[in-house]
């Protein structure tokens, strides 16, 4: 079986390294596309042995399209376009935020071994330190699909109805493989709430792009704690009290 990791990325200097290098033990090749980082994100990247980074050409803020264009690099690089020859291609979509936890890499591997086509792992947020996650409503069992098997390279991302036009919260595999997904006893560690500065800035970009979200209870429950109008004892719509829990 052959790995490839995709990663969209946006001043991501803090973590890169960390989550590249979590990635490397896995993955032959790993494909980063870098959308105007102006903190050397792209340089920590293009330092590090298996890395291809592409510095994006695109204007504005477009989730899937960007997906695509990854999905289309990692389809560019099985020549000839053999998925079976050498064993399965599985993709490992992530955040340029997030740590494959020791431990995943064995379980992704088991579980392809066990076949199917979607892989899901549970992701942590960690909050407050690399040491506690965030583990209240809606944080407690909260998983993504973000493993698929590489099977048609006319695969293409789902357009989504947030964001106008920039498909926010786009799903981290194809369409064509949605709902097709096994849990798997592996953890992403997320590290991009793990600051108080960055769960504010998260929170004011989030309401910039996609306002009004009462879906997403105009996502007040990433700063629950940070600010007085949210205490921590809040019960919001998706989570609250907060419960913080050792990693």
């Amino acid at each position: 079986m052959f790995f490839h990791a995709v990663l969209r990325v946006r001043n991501e200097s803090r973590w890169i390294e960390r989550v590249i290098r979590s990635l490397q033990p896995l993955c032959g090749r790993i494909h980063v596309l870098d959308d105007h980082s102006d903190d050397g994100t792209p340089s920590i990247c293009g330092t590090i042995p298996g890395v291809v980074v592409y510095n994006s050409q695109f204007e504005g803020l477009d989730e899937s399209r960007d997906r695509d264009f990854l999905l289309d690099r990692v389809c560019d690089s099985v020549v000839p376009w053999d998925i079976h020859g050498e064993g399965p291609h599985v993709v490992c979509a992530i955040d340029g935020d997030e740590i494959l936890a020791p431990g995943g890499q064995d379980a992704l591997r088991r579980a392809v071994d066990a076949g199917g086509y979607v892989w899901t792992p549970r992701i942590k947020y960690l909050w407050d330190s690399d040491d506690q996650w965030r583990s209240d409503g809606v944080y407690r069992n909260f998983r993504r699909p973000s493993f698929f098997r590489l099977i048609n390279r006319q695969f293409r991302y789902q357009r989504t109805q947030w964001g106008d036009g920039a498909n926010f919260h786009c799903s981290s595999i194809p369409q064509e493989l949605l709902h097709h997904s096994i849990h798997i006893d592996a953890d992403l560690l997320h590290l991009g709430y793990r600051d108080r500065e960055d769960r504010m800035r998260k929170y004011q970009w989030y309401n910039s792009i996609d306002p009004n979200n009462a879906g997403e209870d105009c996502y007040r429950h990433c700063i629950q704690g940070d600010v007085p109008e949210i205490p921590v004892s809040a019960r919001l719509k998706h989570a609250g009290p907060l419960v913080l829990e050792a990693i």
